[in-house]
């Protein structure tokens, strides 16, 4: 499929071994989907959203399992956090790959924005609702669209957002959000909806573009 956005996303999630009594032994590892992350192509590093990981700080790998990444037609490698940023929920991750395999995922991801988009512009987004329980056997994800709901929310003292109306549920935290005619530029990452959970509506709040640049120029230095 030649469709940037669908590319560029992988499944975050875990790996934990599960020990059976029964057989007195430990089972194959279940794989647990928490999101969806990225490949942003200008700074050649991989984000999701800080909410997404939040399970795997300050705990043991027997705890909490190991972070992986993959899916999507890729090998689930594992990972760590290597940027936090609380303030505007999103993180950057470090994927324990070989160099080359690395440059080529990175090489098909995505491009931020350097403007903002204008209401009831088509956007699209892909991602992995519902985690686990919508996972076939090639882990590939779900493709979606939608509109440009409201002019960027610029919030002085936590985040900027780009309203968006589409559907949006649990497990495409982390998704990329680009224009519909431009599917290699990023306007936001899908963080939340209004609703209580803010895992079901249809509408999300996508974190703004600039602090996607932001925090990978950090994680560049």
């Amino acid at each position: 499929m030649s469709n940037a956005v669908y590319q560029a996303v992988r499944c975050v999630g875990t790996i934990k071994p599960v020990f059976s009594a029964k057989e007195n032994g430990f089972l194959p590892p279940d794989l647990i989907v928490s999101g969806t992350g990225f490949w942003v192509k200008d700074f050649s590093c991989f984000l999701t959203c800080a909410h997404v990981v939040d399970d795997f700080l300050g705990k043991s790998i027997e705890q909490s399992g190991m972070l992986v990444v993959g899916g999507n037609g890729f090998a689930y490698q594992r990972a760590t956090v290597a940027v936090l940023d609380w303030r505007h929920d999103l993180a950057v991750l470090s994927i324990k790959d070989n160099f080359d395999s690395l440059q080529r995922q990175a090489a098909d991801g995505l491009t931020i924005s350097k403007t903002d988009p204008d209401v009831a512009e088509e956007i699209a987004y892909a991602g992995f609702p519902f985690g686990t329980g919508l996972l076939d056997a090639n882990h590939t994800p779900t493709y979606s669209e939608g509109t440009v709901g409201k002019l960027v929310c610029r919030q002085k003292y936590t985040r900027s957002i780009v309203q968006i109306t589409g559907p949006v549920v649990g497990g495409y935290s982390g998704s990329p959000v680009v224009l519909k005619g431009d599917k290699e530029r990023l306007i936001g990452v899908l963080a939340n909806g209004p609703s209580e959970d803010g895992n079901t509506g249809n509408i999300f709040r996508a974190i703004h573009w600039q602090h996607v640049a932001d925090i990978c120029q950090l994680f560049a230095r």
